[in-house]
């Protein structure tokens, strides 16, 4: 019995300990949410409203919400939210729309004084947070163009007597290798997404780090990579580089070449380890190329090699489009990602590989 209530005195005190560690058992009051903004936002004095108002949150729970303002300027309104959480129980803390409304209005004026200012760049305020202020481009030299016009706005919102945070993001528009994108003018390559708040330099160094990345992954838009460039990139990710076996056993290594997802090898990945190969009468280019494979069978692969599905499952989860490769005038269906993996390449080739 002794036994029986010490393991119920250590659950509760487990649950008080966790809830302590996660947040606020209780909805913050009108006090607790101005100290806390404050402490955490801006440290200057504030306004709130004597009343509270319920809303419902994405989670289903109920939030509550201060209308706020800060008196050096009276003429911008943002909301103290207490939020309500579910997990194993109930928790709450604080949110503020401070920062989104700040980056409006400056941003309203500096638009003013500079109408073309952001013409290469989306603005969305759906955030509650702050701003998010991105840019797709479609090369290196719009990626430097964009980042100019986000600098240019940083550095107006810095100067400003109160402080302001904005979410910039950039991504490169992805021709080829994407399938299945809602909006194919809006189509992003996921491993060149990167963001930073009002860091632009930080931003600017890991757009084009990331971009490198996927040139090196995909042997794809190296006339925009130097080679130093390249080097660099295939050392970050060490981690993906591999070796290829032949039938005889020989081992070797392609040091510039690196897998992409574990251990999947892009189709400019796989053209590159043929043609070093030599024995595989290899033609055309990492977007498009054909080869003799193992059994003798012709084989070409192509980003334009693509074909509708009628049926969605956990390989083909958005059920619409697929790659597929030819061999011997045979469609071979891969998935929706442009990759091959160990299996299919050892049927191919008769060679392995593995991660190094």
């Amino acid at each position: 019995m002794h036994r029986f209530l010490r393991k119920i005195v250590l659950a509760v005190m487990l649950l008080f300990l966790i809830s302590g560690m996660t947040g606020c058992s209780f909805h913050y009051d009108r006090g607790e949410a101005a100290e806390w903004f404050t402490e955490n936002i801006v440290d200057t004095q504030i306004a709130v409203s004597k009343e509270y108002t319920e809303r419902k949150n994405e989670e289903g729970s109920v939030d509550r919400v201060w209308t706020a303002y800060l008196p050096a300027l009276p003429e911008v309104k943002f909301e103290l939210i207490s939020h309500t959480s579910h997990g194993l129980f109930v928790s709450h803390s604080m949110q503020s729309t401070y920062y989104r409304e700040i980056g409006k209005y400056y941003l309203q004026h500096y638009r003013s004084e500079n109408p073309d200012c952001l013409s290469l760049l989306d603005i969305s305020d759906q955030d509650t947070e702050m701003l998010y202020i991105s840019g797709i481009y479609d090369d290196l030299n719009e990626l430097d163009e964009m980042c100019t016009q986000m600098k240019l706005l940083a550095d107006y919102t810095n100067a400003q007597e109160l402080p302001c945070e904005i979410r910039y993001a950039l991504s490169y528009r992805e021709p080829q290798t994407l399938l299945n994108a809602v909006n194919p003018a809006e189509a992003v390559h996921p491993d060149t997404y990167v963001f930073e708040t009002n860091d632009i330099w930080s931003l600017k160094e890991s757009a084009q780090e990331a971009f490198a990345e996927y040139a090196a992954a995909y042997r794809l838009e190296l006339d925009q990579v130097s080679g130093m460039e390249l080097e660099e990139a295939v050392e970050r990710c060490k981690s993906y580089q591999f070796t290829v076996t032949r039938p005889d056993g020989t081992e070797v290594c392609y040091p510039e070449l690196i897998l992409r997802y574990s251990d999947s090898m892009t189709f400019g990945c796989m053209y590159e380890v043929l043609k070093r190969e030599g024995n595989f009468q290899v033609s055309g280019t990492p977007e498009a190329f054909s080869f003799t494979a193992a059994d003798g069978s012709v084989c070409s692969f192509s980003y334009d090699y693509t074909c509708p599905l009628a049926y969605s499952s956990d390989t083909f989860p958005y059920g619409s489009e697929a790659f597929y490769y030819v061999c011997d005038g045979t469609e071979i269906i891969l998935t929706d990602r442009p990759f091959i993996d160990k299996e299919q390449f050892y049927e191919l080739t008769g060679l392995t590989y593995r991660k190094m």
